[in-house]
């Protein structure tokens, strides 16, 4: 029996969507190989025995699902960020599998301290998390591999003089969509909105040239020279004008086209690319590179999630049960693979 630390939770915008992915990782691992514990990691080491939710984010059955969850089958509980791995150790852990979706769960600093520790742990070391996250930094790195990427400068302050044109402004370390404007034709008013926007979440501000295409995403699994490329993802949003928070998580927001509807040369050029981004990062595990392709079938990279969601709508489970993996066999491989 391996014993199995999945980390959920956290204190980022994205806490539901990281418990939605861990409660379906939970589910997928055979209880008869993994000794499954979950730790809800926060600042505060929280008392409360009713499980805290955004519930404006989810649906009320999804609140009262996972709540039900967490207290019966998740044998869940609540650990500090600063008791985390004495915890992880006080409990025998063997490997950590972590669902902790942006903040400190992504942007290296959990993966900084397994490291320490020595714990071993499924995904991305701390380098790969950490420039991934920084998605200005990660797009310095990928180009000198040869990856187009659009044009783009980070802003501090709603008082940063305006794009010189059609752009969108995201949270520079961010993720879900979430603090994210499309600016077409503006105004100042509309531009110190989306900045602020985009501040809220605690990072810089990315702005960044409008491209217009087919969003299509690659994952990649493996590490180093071995990594290999999944079927691609076509992503076409249902009732919103890009993938935003509610095309990603919602139930029917968005439909998935696998294989992606692409000629062979444009979609070998993305699996290319997707492969050149997770070996430039020395990614591990598996990521997720998100893509735009243009008229002219040019890809632009958008960026690299290191710590992909999966959820039952979340776009690598779909990519892998393209490549014949069932959702059950991704999340072993990844566990596995940590040990190894």
């Amino acid at each position: 029996m391996i014993n199995v630390a999945l980390l959920c939770g956290g204190d980022s915008s994205e806490r539901e969507i990281s418990l939605k992915s861990a409660r379906a990782m939970h589910s997928a691992l055979d209880a008869q190989r993994f000794n499954v514990r979950l730790y809800d990691v926060s600042q505060v080491q929280s008392i409360s025995t009713v499980l805290p939710l955004d519930e404006s984010l989810l649906a009320a059955e999804e609140v009262a699902s996972l709540r039900d969850w967490w207290q019966g089958a998740a044998n869940a509980q609540s650990v500090a960020w600063g008791n985390l791995t004495a915890q992880l150790k006080a409990d025998e852990t063997a490997v950590v599998l972590s669902s902790l979706h942006g903040g400190w769960g992504e942007d290296g600093t959990v993966q900084t301290l397994l490291q320490i520790a020595d714990i071993p742990f499924a995904g991305s070391p701390a380098r790969a998390s950490m420039i991934a996250m920084d998605k200005r930094l990660c797009k310095a790195l990928v180009r000198e591999s040869g990856v187009v990427a659009p044009r783009g400068v980070v802003v501090s302050s709603p008082d940063a003089p305006m794009f010189d044109g059609a752009c969108v402004v995201k949270p520079n370390g961010g993720g879900s969509s979430m603090g994210v404007s499309f600016l077409r034709e503006f105004d100042e008013v509309q531009w110190r909105t989306a900045i602020k926007n985009a501040l809220s979440d605690g990072s810089d501000a990315l702005v960044e040239e409008l491209i217009e295409g087919v969003e299509v995403t690659a994952a990649v699994m493996g590490e180093g020279e071995s990594a290999q490329a999944l079927p691609i993802v076509e992503v076409v949003p249902q009732d919103a004008t890009f993938y935003d928070y509610k095309a990603k998580y919602a139930a029917g927001g968005s439909e998935h086209i696998c294989p992606a509807r692409l000629d062979e040369a444009t979609t070998q050029r993305i699996q290319r690319d997707a492969l050149a981004v997770y070996r430039a990062l020395g990614c591990r595990g598996v990521a997720r590179s998100d893509f735009l392709v243009k008229a002219d079938g040019m890809p632009v990279f958008l960026e690299i999630n290191t710590l992909p969601g999966m959820t039952q709508t979340s776009l690598v489970p779909d990519a892998a049960r393209a490549a014949g993996i069932s959702f059950s066999a991704l999340v072993e491989n990844l566990v596995v693979g940590a040990l190894q």
